[in-house]
């Protein structure tokens, strides 16, 4: 049984949620973009029971049962909820939003026909006496397909090819994630597959999302799967395929470390006189460009100080800042006392901002101040978090970057929601820090003094709440290569209390 503060902050839950729904005019609900109902048709309730909050929705033809976690976001007219659906053990989002009738989506859907039709004529002439099967760019939430792509499969007596299309009209994300989905689509055929060999997935891109691609390909096993990149967009006859060889090996480079920890050592007498007797409280993270310092309290920033010379500080939450000066220094106290008090792990009001803004940078923290938790054999006394890594010019911030006791490098790839895309958005990172240690650059940089580094391959390790990795992860990572060695390791959704490790799985990609 629920005690009475776990009792009172459900209904506290339970509130927020009906005051949002009733302040749409049209809400509809979605899961993993699929619109399941139309709530303006449909019986609906948000009820306590037996100590979980549940939210029920149902019509003539469907309903839907969630059991409510908490808010995940709420913004720009939308309700987001951590939901579970009954006796389920992975955590999905549940969003509520205004029935979508603009003229945009309309467009949308019209123009992801004609590229559904446009892929198919030219799939014709590649694949001359092949037959396509399974074409569709339906969304299918149960496996993890999404209308951001047109799938299919390429078959010929026993021997079939899966493919996946893009349109550069969708979104970028939609380039960021095309290989997980495309993996997941020939996952799932291969497992419907009786008679059939497929042994690998044509992947027919946009110029913009071949590159990142192909340097994620460049890291799979080809004994798992055979990837084919193409170029390729509406309006040409065939498809331009891509060496992923040419473009596997990226220049990389660093922000330089010892700029800010100077900018530190300049500043902390000011910091201590201003910050009283909070300064030991509160963390300064210095900042990739050297110029700026990050106050934070267990990942939340609550004042920058910008400058060197003349140094300038600014205090509130991000979007809020204001400038400290002597009229208002008795309110800056103030405000992170609040801070302090509600964001701890017993804080007494879990549904404040204080306490639920940037919640994996509050877990970053925690591991930061001791990346023993998490795995023994890593060394407390090289970690570095936010660490910007630059790759042909993009750029890409790794969680958390450090070493084990030996000197073998550790990529750390934090997430406490869901998401496809973790293992491939992680192996980006895996690919830079490769590229710099083979380069031997991690010292020119300023970072892992006095430390031989290892040439061995980086560690990657993904952490999250146990069950709050996505369903497909593991599938994923059976593609990588034996040299990407991940190590995944679930938390105990209490972290704030304290990281206890529920599950650690070490894997390499399939032999």
């Amino acid at each position: 049984m629920a005690s009475p503060r776990d009792a009172e902050i459900l209904r506290e839950l339970q509130d927020q949620i009906e005051v949002s729904l009733r302040s749409f005019d049209h809400p509809v609900v979605v899961e993993n973009e699929v619109e399941l109902l139309d709530l303006t048709a449909t019986e609906w309730r948000c009820v306590i029971e037996f100590g979980k909050l549940m939210f029920h929705a149902w019509n003539p033809g469907r309903s839907i049962a969630r059991r409510v976690e908490e808010i995940a976001y709420r913004d720009r007219g939308r309700l987001g909820l951590f939901v579970r659906k009954p006796g389920g053990r992975e955590t999905t989002t549940l969003e509520f939003r205004e029935l979508d009738r603009t003229p945009e989506r309309t467009g949308r859907l019209e123009g992801r026909r004609r590229f559904r039709q446009a892929l198919a004529a030219m799939l014709k002439q590649e694949f001359r006496g092949w037959q396509l099967e399974h074409l569709s760019a339906r969304s299918d939430r149960e496996h993890s397909f999404s209308a951001w792509y047109t799938r299919g499969l390429a078959r010929q007596g026993r021997s079939g090819w899966a493919f996946l299309g893009l349109s550069a009209e969708e979104a970028p994300a939609a380039g960021d994630a095309v290989l997980a989905f495309g993996l997941i689509w020939l996952d799932w055929l291969r497992s419907q597959a009786e008679r059939i060999t497929i042994p690998g997935l044509k992947l027919f891109l946009p110029r913009a999302a071949v590159k990142l691609t192909a340097q994620r390909v460049a890291c799979l096993n080809d004994r798992a799967v055979q990837i084919q990149v193409c170029e390729w967009q509406p309006g040409q006859g065939h498809s331009l395929p891509v060496d992923v060889r040419d473009v596997g090996n990226v220049e990389t480079h660093l922000a330089p470390h010892g700029q800010g920890e100077a900018l530190v050592e300049r500043h902390r007498e000011l910091l201590r006189g201003l910050l009283g007797e909070y300064f030991e409280r509160v963390q300064i993270v210095p900042e990739a460009s050297g110029v700026a310092l990050s106050l934070r309290v267990l990942g939340l920033e609550v004042a920058r100080v910008e400058g060197q010379l003349a140094p300038r500080l600014y205090f509130g939450l991000e979007g809020s800042y204001r400038q400290l000066d002597r009229d208002n220094q008795d309110e800056f106290r103030a405000f992170l006392g609040r801070v302090l008090d509600l964001r701890r792990a017993q804080g007494p009001d879990p549904q404040h901002e204080f306490y639920r803004l940037q919640a994996e940078r509050w877990l970053e923290s925690l591991l930061v101040a001791d990346i023993t938790k998490l795995d023994p054999a890593l060394s407390p006394d090289c970690v570095y978090p936010q660490v910007p890594a630059f790759a042909a010019g993009d750029r890409g911030v790794l969680d958390i970057l450090g070493a084990t006791r030996q000197g073998r490098l550790a990529v750390v790839e934090l997430k406490l929601s869901e998401e496809i895309s973790l293992p491939m958005q992680a192996l980006d990172y895996w690919l830079r820090v490769r590229r710099l240690n083979e380069d031997r650059r991690f010292s020119s940089y300023g970072y892992f003094p006095g430390l031989e580094l290892s040439q061995e391959p980086p560690l990657l390790y993904l952490v999250a709440p146990a069950f709050r990795f996505h369903s497909t992860t593991g599938r994923l990572l059976r593609f990588f290569h034996p040299s990407v060695e991940v190590v995944q390791i679930g938390l105990s959704d209490r972290w704030r209390q304290g990281v206890k490790i529920l599950f650690r799985r070490d894997k390499r990609g399939a032999g």
